[in-house]
């Protein structure tokens, strides 16, 4: 009975045993396994995305219990913004009021000169930080009489950027409106007076890069052109349609700002401005000028 008994004892513990290492193999197999061992989807795996984010996160998150997670993300400060320059980029979006310290007045005025040959003129200082706006502003005479700075052709204040003037004629217009000169302006000249007058100095028409494709007769007829020039063509100029069509369509005002208008030195640094009146408003031998603000505040005098 003992060796019976002995004998069904080892047996049993071969199968303990046995049990064991099933057991252990299978656990060993569930490791590699997303899905754990049992099967269903709880198992997580190191570094793998998880219900609620990567381990990483989930071990982060739980640092505030077991002081366990990777260190907080560090934000930057934002870059400090450059200084603004002075100059343009300013100028172009800045506009202030005129005063005592950005703008200045000269008068021109002489026995020699008659009413549309008189004028004023307003500079503003080159060390100004913004454009100075003059359109409003009154000017007064030695009899009393004042009159305002008008807008610009669209109906826009005008104001004047750093190291810009204006002149201020007492006449007409001569297009009807005030007015920004430009490196076409002398085309306007062609037709009609301006005091003080206008440069006669435009881009060439020879210049432009199309005449390339130009016969020879019509590029050495289109060198022989004065700057500024819309020249009348007829049968006796001696060229073909395509270069009398050309010539139509670049030498003259609208033609000279289609070709330039985008050159970076297209506008120039003076404003025209007239006051619109049929009779004299400065006296010719002597005058004392007063520039006003809207609110009559002395902002230059100028006398003669």
């Amino acid at each position: 009975m003992a060796e019976r008994e002995g004998g069904g004892g080892g047996g049993s513990d071969m199968g303990i045993l046995l049990f064991v290492v099933i057991l252990i193999a299978a656990l060993f197999s569930a490791r590699g396994n997303s899905t754990g061992l049992f099967g269903d989807n709880s198992g997580v795996k190191f570094g793998s995305p998880s219900r609620s984010g990567s381990v990483e996160e989930e071990i982060g998150g739980a640092s505030g219990s077991f002081g366990i997670g990777l260190p907080p993300s560090v934000s930057l400060p934002p870059p400090v913004p450059l200084p603004s320059p002075i100059g343009s980029s300013i100028s172009g979006t800045v506009s202030t009021q005129a005063t005592k310290d950005n703008i200045s007045m000269q008068a021109f005025g002489s026995p020699r000169l008659g009413y549309a040959d008189e004028y004023v003129q307003l500079s503003a200082q080159s060390a100004n930080r913004g454009k100075v706006i003059i359109t409003g502003l009154i000017l007064k005479n030695g009899n009393g009489e004042a009159v305002k700075i008008g807008a610009d052709e669209f109906g826009n204040s005008i104001a004047l950027n750093p190291g810009e003037r204006a002149i201020i004629a007492t006449a007409l217009s001569p297009r009807g409106f005030n007015f920004k000169l430009n490196k076409c302006s002398g085309y306007l000249a062609q037709s009609k007076t301006y005091s003080p007058s206008i440069s006669g100095f435009c881009p060439h028409i020879s210049n432009l890069p199309q005449i390339r494709n130009l016969p020879d007769k019509c590029e050495i007829y289109l060198n022989s052109l004065p700057y500024c020039t819309s020249p009348i063509i007829n049968f006796q100029t001696g060229i073909d349609n395509k270069c009398a069509s050309f010539v139509g369509e670049h030498a003259s005002y609208p033609g000279c700002v289609n070709d330039f208008k985008n050159d970076p030195d297209f506008d120039q640094k003076e404003w025209r401005i007239y006051l619109g009146l049929p009779r004299e408003f400065w006296e010719n031998r002597h005058e004392d000028i007063l520039l006003l603000s809207q609110s009559r505040d002395l902002i230059a005098e100028s006398s003669y």
